[in-house]
């Protein structure tokens, strides 16, 4: 894991978007403010990036694209993820696959662009993924976490 890696993680983490004076040498150069500006960069076009709305003549119109629901967070942890139903107080986990799938519908699009991301992520040829997927993004509209 690179130091960039590390440091988001731990920016993300603990909401503080600091580099210490200890960790002032990434390998590239990068030193101090350097260093600083580099991972604001970065974590503005992450926000800026997901902020983006698509466009009307995108494949990806609002209509029928995934969400999760307006009472519901997700994290993702080591372990996998952590889906908070915040009205109800219920907590589910999440395998790493799980994660992945959420990490997809979190990113936006209708449930078969989904599929087919993590099809392609994962290079599927058996087409298990796509049903226990499929099955999954199921259980969590019929739990009401996720919607359309």
């Amino acid at each position: 894991m690179s130091l960039y890696q590390k440091l988001s993680r731990l920016a993300w983490k603990t909401g503080e978007y600091k580099v210490s004076e200890d960790a002032v040498a990434d390998g590239k150069g990068l030193t101090g403010a350097a260093l600083r500006d580099f991972l604001r960069s970065k974590m503005e076009w992450i926000v800026a990036r997901e902020a983006l709305e698509p466009t009307a003549a995108s494949p990806q119109s609002k209509e029928g694209r995934m969400k999760l629901a307006q009472y519901v967070k997700f994290r993702e942890e080591k372990f996998g993820g952590v889906l908070f139903e915040t009205k109800s107080e219920k907590v589910f986990t999440l395998s790493q696959t799980g994660a992945a799938i959420l990490r997809e519908i979190v990113a936006g699009g209708v449930e078969s662009e989904v599929v087919a991301r993590l099809r392609e992520r994962f290079a599927d040829k058996s087409g298990a993924l796509e049903k226990e997927a499929k099955e999954f993004i199921a259980d969590l509209r019929a739990k009401g976490l996720v919607t359309e």
